[in-house]
């Protein structure tokens, strides 16, 4: 099962302190060596592109109406939901341990199409 965590929080928040991004670099060395993660990385302001009344419009972040913005993302190969759930879970446990009162949500989505061809 394939899912993709997306790390949110408030666009204002600012940079994380160092020991949480060594701490999440960390899980990421562990997370490849146990061969479930397939892909992260950090976000950048986003650009949405859409389709109103016939019309194709773009428009560049950072968006001032967000509530929270995606700040990174890790795309995961697991054997089961709560394995997923788990991995969420220990995200939000190490912003809470090390950027304490922090505002983060995690969002863990399966993929529900076909795995990508080996090469």
């Amino acid at each position: 099962m394939r899912y993709m965590m997306l790390v949110k929080m408030a666009p204002d928040a600012g940079p994380p302190p160092m020991a949480l991004m060594e701490a999440v670099e960390g899980e990421i060395k562990q997370q490849y060596a146990d061969g479930i993660l397939l892909d992260a990385d950090g976000l950048g302001p986003g650009l949405e592109i859409r389709l109103t009344a016939g019309e194709v419009t773009h428009i560049d972040g950072p968006f001032a109406e967000a509530k929270e913005v995606a700040g990174g993302f890790s795309l995961f190969e697991v054997r089961s939901h709560d394995e997923a759930v788990e991995l969420g879970r220990r995200m939000v446990q190490l912003h809470e341990e090390l950027w304490p009162g922090q505002d983060v949500a995690v969002e863990m989505r399966p993929l529900v199409g076909p795995p990508a061809p080996a090469e």
